[in-house]
């Protein structure tokens, strides 16, 4: 089905985000602050269209709010573009194709949203890792509603996520694709065989792991860090070598 009819208003569709999370007796009325989630997302590079004062392009709901989709692939991207130029050729051609941290377009959407109406964003995930998330949640019995898939590697025995050392700190990394957590825990299992056998890949979707950050404040939140995907990581490293030294 084409990007445009299955464009649709995902932020309420949500992997029962708290036990999926196993979210460590978050308090009920803290949360992390906006500061934090901007700095959390700062590091992941995503594509929008903008158009040239810079808005992103949007879908009006009966209420007012405005859904903007968010793309974790340039591919995904231009077939959008390419679709809404055959609907609609005159508003396409004052849209472009941009790279901008996934904090600066929340951040837009927090700036744009009042009481009355509200920017919300839809997050697009690549059809490869879509399919992936679905078959994975499929060998469980279960069904993946979400968006953008994620991926986080568990110990079932006692409910513990797999960690990472970095700058002498225990890290959770959180994985963008499939194939690269797989990677990750074959090489886990090659220098610990006895974990090989106990590890479970844990799939949450995008928007439900930005509703935790809103809404909650525990260790285990703080200890996540994105791991970026292959095209993600090429966007880093083109952007690290054209800054000026």
């Amino acid at each position: 089905m084409k990007n445009l009819i299955r464009w649709s208003l995902t932020l309420g569709i949500l992997i029962n985000p708290i036990s999926n999370l196993n979210l460590i007796n978050p308090a009920p009325v803290v949360a992390l602050t906006q500061a934090e989630i901007v700095e959390f997302l700062s590091g992941v590079p995503v594509y929008s269209l903008l158009d040239q004062q810079g808005l992103p392009i949007g879908r009006q709901l009966e209420d007012g709010s405005v859904v903007t989709p968010v793309f974790m692939s340039r591919k995904e991207a231009q077939a959008f573009l390419q679709e809404l130029k055959e609907i609609d050729s005159e508003t396409a051609d004052s849209y472009r194709i941009q790279i901008l941290p996934l904090s600066r377009i929340y951040e837009i959407a927090r700036e744009t949203s009042t009481n009355s109406s509200r920017l919300f964003l839809d997050y697009i995930p690549s059809a490869t890792e879509l399919q992936a998330a679905r078959e994975l949640v499929k060998e469980k019995g279960q069904k993946y509603p979400g968006d953008v898939p994620l991926y986080l590697a568990k110990i079932e025995s006692d409910q513990s996520y797999l960690t990472i050392k970095q700058e002498d700190q225990e890290i959770v990394p959180v994985f963008f694709e499939k194939a690269t957590i797989d990677q990750w825990i074959e090489t886990v299992s090659q220098t610990r065989p006895e974990l090989g056998q106990e590890i479970n890949i844990n799939v949450i979707s995008l928007s439900s792991l930005i509703a935790n950050l809103e809404k909650n404040d525990n260790d285990l939140l703080r200890s996540l860090r994105f791991w970026p995907s292959k095209e993600m990581m090429r966007i880093i490293r083109s952007s690290s070598e054209t800054q000026p030294q």
